[in-house]
């Protein structure tokens, strides 16, 4: 081999060299790599990034809810008042009535502590271990107390009462009786309020909040001027509500604290139109405000006693020219307590011909049918019938007017009023002992309303 191949190969030989020296130094290091000497698991190595390509874990940190308040309840309070029931701790002014000294009371939850144990307008106060005390979840009067107790004899009767024009009748071991009823303050006087703390979960049924109402809540969020109108029968109108019975604490109708929470959470005034028909409910003389986002025209032309019949043959008389006047945004309608008679499917056509009215007239409405509560139940003279089966009808209803374009809901009074009678009794939250709510049941009416068309 002569000299000059020699050099050659010696020199393409220290090329490749300090090619493979080049490309080595222009290579991008992997920080996904660790070193092949480095330990893969030791615990000091807390500067290694993660992979790219392999999956982390994020650590999620949940902030603590605050602990829930303690709200006035020596009066009406609106806060209290609109706190479902279903939710929180804290129990306000639940309503019970004593029949005889031995007659023990149950509260919706096991309490763990009496707050407090008032007269149902709340002004007088009861003590623990002297009016009452608390056995087995229970409320039992003790010798000498204070608390307003009704006699078997007085609350029962084997013959008709007199001075009362319409007669309530039950069925007690087998044995009919006429049971003290009335309006007013005759059943509230003998109730008592009762405030407690539970650390029980609700069960059974819950209301859920409905899709149907966007453009409702998209007009407060705005804080654009809404009409709201109420129609219905003496439940809608007010009847046996602290505030209609002209006592304390003046608790309003469902129809007004469901409003008056709305128009709080939105900052809203409530403007009340007085209709001036007869028989209507009467509205508050004075304005509610709450701020000046907006107004709410709130319109009530309920009238007790009315079936859905008369609430389609008077609704030329007793909605259209409101509707004309003002427009309508939101409309709840609520007959079929002095339905007991129809059959679900007939009710269900009453009902749709008032809906179609009102949609004839008001297209855009969006509209909430609500399903009456549960009558008393031990009637067996005509005040309970086929109250509770209207519910599914009104809902098939509702979905029917979906299906077409409609903004149409119900809100399911009769699942919650049958939820409540699983522990407790009609006579411990009734205002007449028949057909009507007294406050307590009269919240939940605004709490399911308002869960069905806002939510909490």
């Amino acid at each position: 081999m002569n000299a000059k191949r020699i050099i050659s190969m010696l020199l393409a030989v220290l090329l490749l060299g300090v090619c493979f020296v080049a490309c080595d130094q222009g290579k991008t290091e992997d920080p996904t790599e660790a070193p092949t000497d480095a330990p893969t698991n030791d615990p000091a190595q807390t500067t290694q990034e993660p992979t790219t390509d392999a999956p982390t874990t994020e650590e999620v940190t949940t902030e603590p809810e605050p602990p829930e308040e303690l709200l006035a309840y020596d009066t009406f309070n609106l806060n209290a008042y609109m706190k479902p029931i279903w939710k929180g701790k804290y129990v306000y002014n639940e309503t019970v009535m004593f029949v005889g000294m031995d007659d023990q009371a149950a509260l919706l939850y096991t309490p763990d502590e009496i707050l407090s144990v008032t007269s149902y307008d709340l002004k007088t106060t009861y003590e623990k271990g002297k009016d009452y005390d608390v056995v087995d979840g229970k409320l039992v009067l003790l010798e000498g107390t204070s608390i307003p107790v009704i006699s078997f004899d007085e609350y029962y009767h084997e013959q008709q009462i007199a001075g009362m024009p319409a007669q309530l009748q039950v069925k007690v071991d087998g044995k009919a009786y006429y049971v003290y009823w009335g309006e007013g303050t005759t059943m509230t006087q003998w109730q008592v309020a009762v405030t407690y703390t539970h650390s029980q979960t609700w069960e059974g049924f819950k209301p859920e909040k409905s899709d149907q109402f966007a453009k409702l809540i998209a007009k407060m969020e705005a804080g654009e001027d809404v009409t709201m109108i109420f129609y219905g029968d003496s439940i809608t109108f007010g009847a046996t509500s602290s505030s209609g019975a002209n006592v304390h604490p003046y608790a309003p109708p469902y129809t007004q604290m469901f409003t008056q929470y709305l128009a709080q959470k939105y900052g809203y005034t409530i403007k009340y139109v007085n209709t001036g028909l007869t028989g209507a409910c009467p509205p508050p003389a004075e304005d509610t405000v709450f701020g000046t986002n907006g107004t709410i025209t709130y319109i009530n032309p309920a009238v007790g006693g009315w079936t859905s019949a008369d609430g389609f043959n008077k609704f030329d008389q007793y909605i259209t020219p409101f509707v004309e006047q003002y427009g309508c945004d939101f409309f709840l309608l609520a007959f079929g307590m002095n339905d007991a008679g129809n059959s679900p499917k007939n009710e269900q056509k009453a009902i749709k011909k008032i809906a179609d009215e009102l949609y004839a007239i008001a297209p855009e409405a969006e509209m909430l049918l609500v399903a009456t509560m549960i009558p008393n139940p031990e009637a067996v003279n005509g005040w309970y019938g086929n109250q509770h089966r209207f519910e599914a009808a009104f809902e098939s209803l509702a979905k029917d007017y979906v299906n077409d374009g409609k903004s149409c809901a119900v809100a399911k009074m009769t699942s919650m009023s049958q939820r409540i009678l699983e522990n407790k009794r009609f006579r411990d939250h009734t205002g007449n002992n028949i057909n009507h709510p007294n406050d307590f049941l009269g919240r939940l009416y605004a709490q399911v309303v308002f869960e069905t068309v806002i939510g909490y």
